[in-house]
């Protein structure tokens, strides 16, 4: 039987579960849309949301005659160089130890890069400004007492210093993307040197690096991509120090010290990061097809030789140790430290007699965090399974049908994924302003799930994607012989068969939506506040001890989250490996 069928009716009757199938996509693509031209719209406006305004380009002029934009900017431009330098050799190093030497325990260097991934960025930052801010950096106060210094020997607030944290943020992200072309990439040069008598080092230089140039550079595209929509490190670190990148510059002018939000500047700050965001996919795509022409095309994989480290083998082990101790360990301990201590200082046999876990009492007894837990629940139970539904109709479309505009409608759902997410909720939250009189919408909890499911739905649809297209159209054709509909298919044929992929994107989702800050910060309301937008609110209004207590009481609840994550990550892996 012909795949062409897979549309075509059994039976003379209505197939409504298809239909059901096409609306819910079609829906999720329109809504992706709608919300890039709010973002169009806003900022052909002025004034606030309401107002009766006439179409203008009057926001474009200002913006690009201001000079507060070029120095917005160039301090961009900088922090996502130095996020890049950090991150992509890094990344590419421990890459290639764990993909192509004798490295020892490389399943656990795997983990430790892999989990650190779902490590919420904005703990990372607040864990850098207790250990290195000029003023209350416990390592800078350390030292200056122990030396008699007068001013702080090292300092994070600095432009280089919150790039220095986002790349170390980012590593494993980088390390992921790189491990997979050294993986894939097809190794005959590599021992046709080594039968040469090639030494290591050239065949590294010349005939490796080569190969897997084009990922390199999507990784640095990418990485580029998302330092230019980054929030959470330059919010926490840059912001109190007057450091302003493009995200955070639109969270400023939303939220004015004075005057009213600049809602067209906004529009017009974030219809240029769409257009940025968009323009750097071209490059990133074209390096991932060339990137493919090095790649093992046989039904085989094959690794060659590793190369053996010798003595050096310390070498990998001391460079991820020191990696690890700096990104999680010591961002975590000085988290930990300041929320013991009545106030913030350095570590010393004194402030041991006045370290106390009374703080980590008087905030979990307040209302507001157990409101915010609360919420926070809800939008990790929901959103995750909203977004399954959705990603499962999408991918159903686009794997599975014949249907015209299926490669559109994948493109669509892909959008969220490069495009900053601080921009989708900057629309819906200008979309429920202006609707607000009809619908009460703004600052609800409802707002915040609908901005996650529309951003989080790419991810679900490269998941469900790679998922559906293993599954065999054999199967499908004889349950349409058999009579059964498309609701039947989908749930009796392939959704088991596919249940590794659905239940991945769901826990992903939700790990996702109990760390996410940037899309929560400009949605969130005093009734909808999730666990992280409250830690924002007692960061930036001074109660630093608070927000430390709160932060590792949220990570000691993650921390089994993630695990059982990461278990059932490697034994779907271990088991398409089998198979």
């Amino acid at each position: 039987m012909s795949t062409q069928v897979l549309f075509a009716e059994p039976h003379s009757r209505i197939n409504w579960s298809k239909y059901c199938l096409l609306a819910i996509a079609g829906f999720a693509a329109l809504s992706i849309l709608a919300l890039l031209m709010m973002i169009v719209w806003m900022s052909l406006r002025t004034g606030v949301p309401g107002q009766v305004s006439d179409y203008t380009l009057k926001n474009y002029f200002t913006l690009l005659g201001d000079p507060y934009t070029y120095r917005v900017m160039t301090t961009t431009l900088i922090f996502a160089a130095v996020t890049i330098a950090v991150s992509v050799p890094l990344g590419f190093i421990f890459a290639w130890f764990i993909e192509r030497t004798d490295m020892p325990g490389k399943s656990v260097a795997m983990s430790i890069l892999s989990i650190g991934i779902l490590f919420p960025t904005f703990l990372k930052a607040m864990g850098w400004v207790f250990l290195l801010h000029p003023r209350i950096g416990v390592i800078n106060i350390f030292f200056m007492q122990l030396f008699g210094l007068s001013q702080a020997p090292l300092n994070i607030a600095t432009v280089p210093g919150i790039g220095f944290v986002q790349g170390m943020t980012l590593v494993p992200l980088a390390y992921v993307m790189i491990s997979a072309a050294l993986r894939s990439m097809n190794p005959a040069l590599v021992e046709a040197a080594n039968v040469h008598g090639v030494s290591q080092w050239r065949t590294l230089v010349r005939i490796e690096l080569p190969l897997i140039w084009p990922a390199l550079f999507s990784a640095v595209i990418w990485m580029l991509t998302v330092a230019i929509a980054a929030f959470d490190v330059p919010g926490v670190i840059g912001m109190a120090n007057n450091i302003f990148t493009f995200s955070t510059a639109i969270y400023y002018m939303i939220n004015p010290n004075e005057g009213l939000p600049r809602y067209g500047l906004c529009g017009a700050y974030g219809a240029i990061m769409v257009c940025v965001s968009l323009i750097l996919m071209i490059p990133y795509f074209r390096a991932l097809k060339q990137s493919h022409r090095y790649q093992i095309i046989s039904g085989k994989s094959y690794h060659s030789r590793p190369v053996e480290l010798g003595r050096w083998g310390w070498l990998a082990w001391a460079m991820l140790g020191s990696y690890f101790l700096l990104a999680f360990v010591l961002p975590l301990l000085a988290i930990f430290w300041v929320s013991l201590l009545p106030y913030v200082q350095a570590p010393s046999w004194q402030t041991l007699k006045v370290i106390s876990f009374e703080r980590y009492t008087q905030v979990a007894l307040d209302s507001a965090l157990l409101e915010a837990a609360w919420n926070t629940l809800l939008l990790m139970i929901i959103v995750p399974t909203v977004i399954v539904f959705i990603c499962t109709a999408i991918s159903w479309i686009v794997t599975r049908s014949r249907m015209r505009g299926r490669v559109v409608l994948d493109a669509i759902a892909f959008l969220p994924h490069p495009v900053p997410h601080i921009l989708f909720a900057l629309a819906i939250a200008y979309l429920a302003l202006l609707i607000s009189n009809v619908i009460p919408l703004y600052g609800t909890i409802y707002v915040l799930m609908a901005v996650y499911v529309v951003c989080w739905i790419s991810f679900g649809t490269r998941v469900l994607n790679n998922s559906m297209i293993q599954v065999h159209r054999e199967l499908e054709e004889a349950a349409q012989v058999g009579g059964a509909s498309t609701y039947r298919i989908l749930s009796k044929v392939i959704a088991p068969l596919i249940k590794p992929g659905l239940i991945y994107a769901w826990i992903w989702t939700s790990l996702s939506a109990y760390r996410e800050l940037t899309m929560a910060v400009f949605l969130s309301s005093p009734k909808s506040q999730v666990l992280s937008t409250y830690i924002w609110g007692q960061w930036h209004g001074g109660g630093l001890g608070d927000a430390a207590a709160i932060a590792i009481m949220m990570i000691a609840v993650m921390a089994p989250l993630v695990t059982t994550f990461w278990i059932f990550a490697r034994k779907q892996q271990h088991v398409a490996s089998a198979t």
